[in-house]
């Protein structure tokens, strides 16, 4: 039968899924660790394949020079190369690995390829971290046929199973390195029977998550060893306390404490770590979260009282003192969704979804183009024929009582070029924060001076939502280059140059579209007087060119992934 593949891409834990012959989303097994998910680790072993998953974290113990973790704190923000044995890697690579680890376990495990992918990363991610975690899907050799937000496709997880009624759904999603917190809408068409699924409203920190409570616990761990015996741990206790931390927590999600031996300078001492105390060293990260919810309600001039029910999603929301947070605002309406499961099962869904969409697109535009007497090639009727019949199969497969009609999502950044008003230089936004995705806008400005050679735009994103308050901001430099105050969040993400004629007056008209969709941003900047205009999808300074892409792609293509040494 026709396969699709959802991909959680954690910062800690990642997944693979995929639908059975009944159209319903399954895990598929990491048979070579005898898990249902894979450790985002990269051990790089000195002459060997990379090593991927819980082995390469346990190495992490002894050999954290060759380890990498958490490296999706790193997508969209950074493009530095890590050296192993003179071969460098960069986030966008890294993360390739990781997904090529998912993609040949999967492949051995179903006897068939992995191709056709939808991936997944937090809501909060902005134009270049989405574009680094396509880019990596492309570099692992997948066809990443969308990239969806992770609490949207929990959602849809969830909607799959609970589609009998209009609600207003909560995703509370706290992973090991981001925090997602997304407000929902699941409409039923009353005429066919389909579902609406749109966002209203989403935050989040992608710098918060079940980590910065392993810091905590091994912090306080650290603290009450030196109370009982005077003296701090020694190096090799150390990495051991951090390699356990991760077990601790989990006990503590279960009982209200914990006993654990700890083995330094030459003795042996026995502590108890309760969860009261857990709790209490975390307060302030589980009141970071509780704010972030309220900002997304008080935003859409919404309750608690509205919401009609809450999904916990991510590993770290297992953790006793989330549960009772969350509980503390929305009683009796909190439910634990799959939490490690149920991103990567929705991202499988949409998969489907998103590919029969492609094919009914591609079948209006092949009828159109018949129509009007285009040509098409044999491998291009090829191509199409192989969408359609792999499309057919998927819709004969999904159950007939739940079916999608839209999944709308938002915008999670505003986009702006610079421009100058009255010799100062602003960011005019055009693109807001939380308008609903594919959204457009067209700006309209004027050359400077006389015999401009050309147009320089530098494009910006930033946090700015309200319309009237942020339609001008303040760049991060002057005119003049120097640095200066700005709000938070705002950043160049790119630039264009559109040339001029000679002779070009001062206030020629210049038009600046942006248009974000999956693909991302793409910017257009046209000269009115004479047509000619210049396009572009964003590729920034944090993300891979086309030649570097291809270039990884190729590489990767080399390289098979282990499980163990």
């Amino acid at each position: 039968m026709a396969k699709v593949f959802g991909i959680d891409l954690g910062t800690t834990y990642s997944a693979i899924a995929t639908l059975n012959e009944n159209g319903m989303p399954y895990l598929i097994e990491n048979d070579s660790e005898g898990e249902s998910t894979l450790a985002s680790a990269v051990y790089f072993q000195p002459a060997g394949n990379p090593v991927v998953g819980s082995v390469a974290k346990e190495q992490a113990i002894i050999e954290p020079e060759r380890v990498v973790q958490f490296i999706k704190r790193e997508m969209g923000k950074s493009i530095e190369k890590r050296f192993f044995d003179e071969q460098g890697y960069d986030p966008i690579d890294i993360s390739a690995i990781i997904l090529k680890r998912m993609k040949e376990y999967a492949e051995e495990s179903l006897g068939e390829e992995v191709k056709d992918v939808i991936i997944t990363c937090p809501a909060y991610f902005g134009a270049e971290e989405k574009m680094a975690t396509k880019q990596a899907g492309i570099a692992a050799g997948l066809n990443v046929l969308d990239i969806i937000n992770e609490p949207t496709a929990a959602a849809l997880n969830y909607c799959f199973k609970e589609h009998s009624e209009n609600q207003k759904i909560m995703v509370y999603d706290l992973g090991g390195g981001t925090f997602d917190i997304t407000l929902l809408d699941l409409s039923i068409d009353e005429n066919d029977k389909k579902a609406v699924i749109d966002v209203v409203g989403s935050e989040g920190n992608d710098s918060l998550g079940g980590i910065n409570w392993d810091t905590r616990l091994f912090e306080l761990i650290s603290n009450m060893y030196s109370n009982e015996t005077g003296m701090e741990l020694d190096e090799e206790a150390q990495l051991k306390v951090k390699g356990d931390i991760e077990a601790i927590k989990k006990k503590l999600s279960r009982k209200d404490s914990h006993n654990y031996t700890i083995s330094s300078n030459g003795d042996s001492t026995r502590i108890e770590v309760t969860e009261s105390k857990f709790r209490e060293v975390t307060e302030d990260l589980t009141e970071q979260t509780v704010s972030l919810v309220h900002k997304v309600l008080s935003d859409k001039l919404l309750t608690p009282e509205d919401v009609n029910i809450v999904l916990l999603v991510g590993g770290s929301t297992r953790m006793t003192m989330i549960k009772d947070a969350v509980e503390s605002i929305f009683p009796g309406r909190v439910k634990v969704e799959e939490p490690d499961f149920a991103v990567a099962k929705g991202a499988a869904l949409k998969a489907a979804y998103s590919l029969m969409e492609k094919a009914e697109n591609l079948k209006e535009e092949f009828e159109n183009a018949v129509n009007t007497g285009t040509e098409f090639t044999e491998e291009e009727k090829q191509e199409v024929k192989q969408i359609m019949e792999k499309a057919n199969e998927l819709q004969a497969t999904l159950p007939s009582g739940f079916s999608v009609k839209k999944i709308g999502d938002v915008v999670p950044r505003a986009f702006g070029p610079a421009v100058l008003v009255s010799s100062e230089l602003k960011i005019n936004n055009l693109i807001f924060k939380g308008e609903k995705s594919p959204a457009e806008a067209v700006g309209i400005y004027g050359t400077h001076e006389d015999n401009q050679s050309n147009v320089k735009i530098e494009i910006f994103e930033s946090l700015c939502s309200d319309r009237e308050k942020d339609k001008f901001i303040d760049p991060p430099y002057d005119i003049y280059g120097n640095e200066q105050s700005t709000i938070s969040g705002v950043k160049q993400i790119g630039k264009l140059t559109l040339p001029l004629e000679p002779e070009t007056p001062a206030g020629s008209i210049i038009e600046v579209m942006f248009k974000y969709s999956e693909v991302g941003l793409e910017a257009t900047a046209k000269d009115k007087l004479t047509g000619k205009e210049v396009d572009t999808v964003i590729v920034t300074e944090n993300t891979k060119s086309a030649e570097d892409l291809q270039s990884s792609s190729q590489f990767l293509s080399t390289v098979k992934t282990e499980s163990d040494f």
